[in-house]
């Protein structure tokens, strides 16, 4: 059943706000305060192709063969699908940020940023409303034609802050595909390389008992990746890999620590800053005020990220 619009952004205000208490930055908490102008979502269809399995918004429905037309599935989404996702909470990007801002990461406004899987806008646009020039990166195909609607890319004016410099106002792209394989930014680019719970070891190096699950496909060796990374950012941009995850899982997941050794970092001229540094007690603090501030507002979240890891390597 389709929720109204306004009613799941007016759910995310009253969780930034529970979740405050659980973070330390001016940062984070920007980041949270951004939900204040989140715009509400209208209902909206995908239309896919049962065959080739591609999905289209219904502003190309036009340019499709007759032929093919007939054939296509219609899906409704609201505003819930396209703020929640399907990968659990998106404003835990909180917990992320605060601890970047441990690293000197004072402010995004001005700087380029790349997000790899994001899986919901929702972080980008905050991140955007921060001032943040904000490309997502995603291999899902129902993700990049969620997001293909008016509004959903470009401009995005920036909210007050304290690490908010209103000169600079943000943006929002969005690219489908792997990074170096379907799309390589620009040398030197970007500022920040952003990863929460894409980049795990389970997902880009699984065991043989999960290589037949959904796993995070590089299609490139670690090397490549890693020097496909380094040379997007400007001297002294940040690579940072942010996984939360239960050890206990018998999925994939459950091995959440970065799937990149210390020595491949440098060996990619990185200065290492952090590797597989525990950031548990951050974490667990945000998944506790979320269950805390009630089923309704965060679901059963508290339970699924008993560990968390930091990874954040510098370009020299």
């Amino acid at each position: 059943m389709e929720s109204k619009p306004g009613l799941t952004v007016a759910r995310l205000q009253r969780l930034a706000r529970a979740l405050q208490t659980a973070i330390k930055s001016d940062l984070a908490t920007d980041f949270l305060n951004a939900t204040s102008s989140l715009p509400w979502i209208q209902p909206r269809k995908l239309y896919q192709d049962p065959e080739s399995k591609v999905l289209y918004p219904s502003s190309q429905i036009a340019s499709i063969s007759a032929e093919r037309r007939w054939k296509l599935v219609s899906r409704s989404f609201d505003e819930h699908d396209c703020y929640e996702g399907r990968y659990g909470m998106p404003l835990s990007y909180a917990a992320f940020l605060d601890a970047l801002s441990d690293f000197g990461v004072r402010s995004l406004s001005g700087k380029r940023v790349l997000d790899l899987g994001f899986a919901s806008i929702l972080p980008l646009r905050l991140m955007a409303c921060l001032g943040a020039s904000v490309t997502g990166l995603e291999t899902d195909k129902l993700v990049a034609a969620l997001y293909s609607f008016d509004g959903d890319t470009g401009p995005v004016r920036s909210v007050r802050g304290r690490t908010i410099d209103r000169s600079h106002d943000g943006s929002i792209a969005i690219k489908q595909g792997r990074l170096g394989v379907d799309w390589t930014p620009e040398a030197g680019s970007l500022d920040l390389i952003l990863s929460r719970n894409t980049l795990k070891q389970g997902y880009v190096h699984p065991r043989a008992e999960h290589a037949h699950e959904p796993n995070v496909k590089l299609k490139l060796t670690d090397e490549a990746f890693l020097e496909t990374v380094r040379a997007s950012l400007s001297r002294g941009g940040l690579f940072a890999i942010y996984n939360t995850f239960d050890p206990t899982d018998n999925g994939p997941g459950a091995n959440g620590h970065c799937p990149f050794s210390r020595e491949q970092l440098a060996a990619s001229r990185f200065e290492v800053l952090a590797h597989d540094q525990s950031d548990d007690s951050r974490a667990l603090a945000l998944f506790a005020a979320a269950d805390a501030a009630g089923s309704d507002l965060a679901g059963p979240l508290g339970k699924l990220a008993p560990r968390a890891l930091l990874t954040i390597a510098r370009t020299v």
